[in-house]
């Protein structure tokens, strides 16, 4: 079975311990590997292998099972009904139906596996909390270090991948009020049946001893810490959570739940706090401004993100000499990377050049530099150039040294490649491209209403429409390019415009959405019409149109019925749009039909936006140099 490895220092664990955090979606056996050495064998032992199939072969003098020694987790194992340990490709125990463990084929799942000399502990949510179930190895396999993560006969996404220190102690059994939510307490935790035993005599002897010991455990009063935090959070507002982010960065890390609470409620309400609460915006630390500015709960435009970092490097004032200056330079440039350049309008970009930093911050003027050296790159790569290393690392989403081993990116590169993504507001619909032909783009979540009802056409179902350049008929079906099934002969034929062909498909995805596109895939038909030159671009008036990715000559799709997938990325990309086309700008050559655009299928991926009904005009969100954007308002 492949596997892909999580090699590098931050994904390493270290001494035998580490606990690694992820979200995962899919239908089921979500698979984490844990082995001494990274590699993709994993059930590649003789016959009767494993474990007791080496302490065999070593007693009869022969010599050890091919196998690597490694521990096996899965999550949603038979059918998304059980949590399975297994070690050296045996298995060593089985939890049917765990609570919190089941996957999710519609939306990410956080979990959480720790691991300490052997004993493997799985959680649902933050780690430490939501504990599944554990099993300890009571022989463990020494040097255990690196992770992977695979998945059986189905794909299973996974993102937000981050290895923590272990968690102290070893969590073996959930806490009194995680069980009260499960169940009754009188009901077996699902776990080893050798950890039951040892429970239950620990217990026994415990009561015994004390007869008040396991009801004074099983009582779960909140401490008072627990009550504060819970006060403090009922309570929190634009006008307080300045101060609330100071009590906490004061007390870390015994409320670092809390800290993150409140960081992303700044965040989310990140105007209304500069608004509200000036003097305690500027108090705030480095560090925690920087964890502010990072999220992407962060909702605000980016020439608003930069004033407000220089309030508070000036505590409220214009910025203009060291004399005026509350923090020190080294501080101020560990935020101006966090801000999105790229982004901004042109004349946004003119009026931070004018700013008094501008002449004393060569950091700054280089991440000017960056976002007009993007602007220049992209009307080069419109007229057909290569991209260079600025869209290289603008795309980057992860770096990986081979097919099967992928790094964590460093800090730079993180705010490098982030600078050029738009940030997700607050209620937006994340649909991540998988594979081709998946159930995760906007056609299909348009079509189940966000995976609530069973799948309808959404072309059918009114929920968006498909245009053609040419009129509609049985070999040019606008429903077909949205549906499921394979279409032999599906075709946009030319028409004139400003005296000249022009063929093409256009999505509208109706006035009530907009999306950020990062992915599309495209089906070829039955036809040896293959698309040779098109692009792919975005309009929110369907008149105006601007350039997402552009192919020229592109002889990827060779094969009928053949799918292919291609990302998006670039300044234009970082906007939301109501309208798609897939425009031919040039004639297919070698094609019995060179004007056609044969298409079977069409899907979008990306960050998806919706205006509630309610709603009345959208207020301007973050906006490109060449025009306007609308996003609306709350329901972002």
């Amino acid at each position: 079975m492949e596997a892909v490895w999580l090699t590098g220092p931050a994904f390493t664990l270290h001494d035998g311990r580490g606990c690694l955090s992820f979200e995962v979606k899919g239908d089921n056996d979500a698979t984490v590997l844990l082995k001494q050495q990274t590699g993709s064998r994993r059930w590649q032992h003789l016959a009767g292998g494993g474990a007791a199939a080496n302490g065999a072969a070593a007693a009869n003098g022969r010599g050890p099972s091919p196998v690597e020694q490694n521990y096996t987790v899965i999550l949603g194992s038979h059918r998304n009904s059980c949590l399975k340990f297994e070690k050296d490709g045996e298995l060593c125990c089985m939890v049917a139906n765990p609570p919190g463990a089941g996957l999710s084929s519609s939306t990410f799942t956080r979990y959480w596996i720790n691991y300490d000399q052997g004993c493997i502990s799985v959680g649902r949510g933050p780690p430490g909390e939501g504990l599944c179930a554990s099993w300890s190895d009571p022989e463990p396999i020494s040097n255990i270090r690196f992770a992977g993560l695979s998945a059986w006969d189905k794909h299973v996404g996974y993102r937000n991948l981050r290895m923590h220190p272990a968690l102290q102690p070893p969590p073996s059994s959930p806490s009194p009020r995680q069980q009260r939510a499960h169940g009754d307490l009188a009901q077996p935790w699902p776990q080893a049946a050798s950890q039951q035993e040892h429970q239950s005599s620990s217990v026994n002897s415990s009561h015994d001893g004390q007869p008040g010991a396991r009801q004074l455990s099983e009582s779960a009063v909140p401490s008072l810490l627990d009550q504060c935090q819970a006060a403090l959070l009922s309570d929190l507002s634009a006008g307080s959570v300045c101060e609330v982010l100071q009590v906490a960065d004061c007390l870390s890390p015994v409320v670092d739940g809390l800290r993150s609470r409140a960081v992303e409620h700044a965040a989310q309400h990140f105007q209304c706090v500069v608004g509200q609460d000036l003097p305690g915006f500027c108090s705030l630390s480095t560090a925690c401004l920087v964890d502010i500015l990072c999220c992407e709960s962060l909702d605000c435009p980016e020439k608003e993100v930069f004033d407000a970092v220089m309030k508070w490097a000036g505590y409220g004032r214009e910025v203009a000499d060291d004399a005026s200056a509350c923090h020190p330079m080294q501080d101020l440039e560990q935020l101006l990377p966090c801000i999105r350049f790229p982004l901004m309008r042109d004349s946004e970009l003119e009026l931070v050049r004018q700013h008094a930093m501008w002449g004393r911050s060569s950091l700054l003027r280089e991440l000017l530099q960056e976002a007009l050296d993007a602007r220049s790159e992209e009307g080069t790569a419109r007229e057909g150039s290569p991209r260079g290393g600025v869209a290289a690392r603008r795309a980057a989403v992860s770096l990986t040294q081979d097919a099967r081993h992928v790094r964590a990116l460093t800090h730079s590169e993180r705010l490098a490649s982030s600078r050029f993504q738009m940030r997700r507001a607050p209620g937006c619909t994340e649909l991540i491209y998988m594979f081709d032909g998946d159930r995760n783009g906007v056609c299909w979540h348009l079509g189940t209403c966000g995976g609530t009802q069973p799948w309808v056409n959404p072309v059918l179902a009114g929920r968006l429409q498909v245009r053609a350049s040419s009129p509609a008929c049985r070999s040019t079906d606008p429903r077909a390019l949205v549906g499921h099934n394979f279409a032999r002969c599906n075709f946009a034929g030319p028409r004139m415009e400003n005296g000249q062909p022009s063929s093409w498909w256009v999505l509208d995805l109706g006035p009530r959405h907009q999306l950020i596109c990062n992915y599309y895939t495209l089906r070829h038909d039955g036809s040896a019409d293959f698309l040779r030159s098109w692009v792919l671009q975005g309009s929110n008036d369907g008149a105006s149109w601007a350039d997402l990715r552009r192919h020229l000559g592109d002889s990827t799709l060779c094969k009928a019925g053949q799918y292919a997938s291609w990302p998006v990325a670039g300044h234009a990309a970082a906007v939301p749009y109501r309208y798609f086309r897939v425009l031919q700008v040039a004639p297919n050559p070698e094609a019995a039909n060179p004007h056609h655009v044969c298409l079977s299928f069409w899907e979008l991926y990306g960050y998806l936006y919706q205006r509630k009904e309610q709603e009345g005009q959208a207020r301007p969100h973050l906006v490109p140099h060449h025009q306007i954007v609308s996003c609306p308002g709350g329901g972002c």
